[in-house]
C-alpha cells in the first residue's frame, strides 16, 4: 500500500513538473511574461490598427490615422472641440464629396455634398434611420430615450411623441411660456448688474419646460430651488469622468457595458427621473388633464397596442421626459446664450430685433402664439437662424448606414454598420453658402437655403428632425421679445470679444463664462 501511495505522488511531481514546463517557454519567469506581454500588445496593435487601409482601399481621401487614436489626438487630448477639429478637416480636404476621417479605430465618412446629404436625411432615410452611438444595456434610461433609440422601436416612439407638439399643444402652451418669459424680465430687474448669459438662460429655459411639459414648478429663477440650481450649474462645467463616458458612448461603445458608464451625470438624472415620477404618479391620482407630455406617457402606459409592441413601463417610461429635459436644456440655453452675446457685440441687429419685438407687442397688444407665428415679425426668427449657424448646438450630426447603399452618383458602396457624420460647423462657414461667415448677418436668411440639397441643418432634417424644434423656437423668441423690450444689452470689460468653444462638452458649449450688462429702458 505504502509503496502504491509512493508511486502515486511521483506520478503527480511528474505530471506537475510536465505542466509546469508546458507553461514556462523559457527557463525563466520573467522573460516568459515579457513574451506574453509582448503578444498581448501585438494582438492590440493588431486590433486597434485593424482599419487602418479602410479608405485607402476604397480610394476615397482621408488624413493616414495614428495607431489607437485615429485622427482624434487633438480631441482626447482635449485641444480642439470635435466641431471646430471637423471644420478644420472639411476646409483642408476642399471640393470633395466626402472625406474619411478615423476616430480611434473606428472610420467614418464625413458627408460634404448638400445633395447626398438630403439622400442620407430625407430621401433614402430608410437607409439611414439609426444614429451611431451605443445603447447602455445596464442602464434603462438612456436606450430608451428616443433620440438613441433605433429601427421599429424608434418609429414606435416617435409616433407616440409627435402629439405633444402639434401647434394646437404649442398654442396652449404659449400662455405659460409668456408668464414664464414675464418672470425672466423680474429675474434680470432683481440681478441688476452684470450677468452671466448661460447660468440666466438656463434657470429660464428649464422653469419653462418644467411648467409646460410636466406641469412642475422647477423654481429656479425664483432662487428657491438650490438643488436644482446647483446641478444646473455643474451640467454646464462637465467632469473629465462625464466627458471620457460621453466619448465611449459616441465612439468606443464595447467599454460603455464593460465598465457600466452613464451618459451624462448620474446625480442629475436621479434628480429629474424622481421629480418626473412624482409627478406622473400625482397625475395618475388626479381627475386633471392638461395634454402635457405626461398626460401622453401616461396614456401610453395604459395602452394595450404599445404595451404589446414594446416594454414601456417602470423605469422605461421615465426615459422620453427625462430626454426632454436635457436636450431642450442644453440646446436652447446655448441658443439663447450666444444670441444675446451676439446681439450685445452688434449694436445694430440687436436695435432692429428690438424695434421689431415691439411692434409685435404693440400689434397683438402682448405675447400670443399668432403673433409669434407672424411672418411679418421673422426678423426674430432670422435671429436665431444665424445664432444657429455660428453656434450648431451639436458638433455633428451622425447616422449608421442600415443596409447596404450606393451613394448617388459615386461608385461608393456603404455597407451595412458603416458611420456617417454631417459636419454642421464646416456647412455653416463654408463660403459658398454663406459669403463672410464669421459677421454675424440675419438678414442673409432673407434668402431661402437648401434649395440644392441640405447644408443648414439646425434641427436635423426628415424624419428623424427634432421633434421639439418648434417649441424651442416659441420659447427663445418669448426670451429675446420680453428681453428687448425692457433691456439694452451692454458689453462690460468682462465680455469675450470672441466664443472658444468647450474641448469637454458634449455639446457646442463656450469655454469662458459670457458676462453682459442688462440696461432698463426707461
Amino acid at each position: 500500500m505504502e509503496l502504491n501511495m509512493e508511486f502515486v505522488n511521483v506520478q503527480r511531481c511528474c505530471e506537475c513538473e510536465r505542466i509546469a514546463t508546458f507553461m514556462l517557454l523559457t527557463t525563466s519567469l520573467l522573460l516568459d511574461i515579457a513574451i506574453f506581454l509582448t503578444i498581448l500588445l501585438f494582438l492590440v496593435y493588431k486590433y486597434y490598427t485593424r482599419n487602418n487601409d479602410f479608405f485607402k482601399k476604397r480610394g476615397v481621401k482621408h488624413i493616414p490615422p495614428t495607431p489607437f487614436l485615429g485622427n482624434f489626438g487633438e480631441i482626447l487630448l482635449l485641444k480642439k472641440h470635435p466641431a471646430v477639429w471637423l471644420k478644420d478637416l472639411y476646409d483642408k480636404f476642399g471640393d470633395v464629396p466626402y472625406f474619411g476621417v478615423y476616430i480611434f479605430d473606428v472610420p467614418y465618412l464625413v458627408i460634404k455634398s448638400p445633395e447626398i446629404v438630403k439622400h442620407v436625411m430625407v430621401k433614402d432615410f430608410h437607409h439611414f434611420m439609426d444614429r451611431s452611438m451605443a445603447l447602455a444595456r445596464h442602464d434603462d434610461i438612456q436606450p430608451n430615450m428616443m433620440f438613441f433609440q433605433k429601427g421599429e422601436e424608434w418609429k414606435v416612439t416617435r409616433s407616440k411623441m409627435t402629439p405633444a407638439f402639434t401647434s394646437g399643444k404649442l398654442k396652449a402652451m404659449c400662455p405659460m411660456l409668456a408668464a414664464n418669459g414675464s418672470r425672466l424680465v423680474t429675474y434680470i430687474k432683481n440681478h441688476y448688474g452684470k450677468m452671466d448669459l448661460e447660468e440666466m438662460s438656463s434657470k429660464y429655459v428649464v422653469d419653462g419646460i418644467f411648467r409646460v411639459f410636466f406641469g412642475m414648478e422647477a423654481h429656479c429663477m425664483d432662487g428657491t430651488n438650490k438643488e436644482l440650481t446647483q446641478l444646473l450649474l455643474q451640467l454646464q462645467q462637465p467632469s473629465l469622468k462625464d466627458t471620457i463616458s460621453i466619448f465611449c458612448y459616441l465612439y468606443q461603445h464595447h467599454f460603455v457595458d464593460w465598465f457600466k458608464l452613464s451618459f451624462g451625470d448620474d446625480v442629475m438624472k436621479n434628480y429629474c427621473v424622481g421629480a418626473f415620477k412624482e409627478a406622473m404618479k400625482a397625475r395618475e391620482n388626479s381627475s386633471i388633464r392638461v395634454n402635457d407630455l405626461i398626460d401622453i406617457i401616461n396614456d401610453l402606459k395604459k395602452s394595450k397596442e404599445f404595451a404589446q409592441s414594446f416594454d414601456f413601463d417602470g423605469e422605461k417610461v421615465l426615459a422620453q421626459p427625462f430626454q426632454f429635459f436635457i436636450a431642450g436644456h442644453i440646446t436652447s440655453t446655448l441658443s439663447l446664450t450666444y444670441t444675446l452675446f451676439e446681439l450685445t457685440v452688434n449694436p445694430e441687429v440687436q436695435a432692429k430685433a428690438r424695434k421689431v419685438a415691439q411692434e409685435m407687442l404693440n400689434d397683438y397688444g402682448g405675447i400670443t402664439y399668432d403673433a409669434l407665428m407672424d411672418k411679418k415679425y421673422c426678423y426674430l426668427d432670422m435671429v436665431f437662424d444665424e445664432t444657429h449657424r455660428k453656434y450648431p448646438a451639436l458638433a455633428y450630426l451622425d447616422r449608421a448606414c442600415t443596409a447596404d447603399y450606393k451613394i448617388p452618383g459615386t461608385d461608393y458602396v456603404l455597407r451595412k454598420g458603416d458611420r456617417l457624420l454631417i459636419p454642421t460647423l464646416g456647412h455653416n462657414f463654408d463660403e459658398k453658402y454663406f459669403p463672410n461667415p464669421e459677421k454675424y448677418d440675419p438678414e442673409r436668411f432673407l434668402d431661402k437655403h437648401n434649395q440644392d440639397g441640405l447644408y443648414f441643418l439646425p434641427f436635423g432634417e426628415g424624419p428623424r428632425a427634432c421633434i421639439g424644434g418648434r417649441f424651442a423656437g416659441l420659447n427663445l423668441k418669448v426670451a429675446l421679445t420680453n428681453i428687448l423690450s425692457n433691456f439694452t444689452l451692454e458689453k462690460i470689460p468682462e465680455t469675450p470679444k470672441t466664443i472658444t468653444k468647450n474641448p469637454k462638452a458634449f455639446g457646442v458649449s463656450p469655454l469662458e463664462r459670457i458676462n453682459i450688462m442688462f440696461k432698463p429702458i426707461e
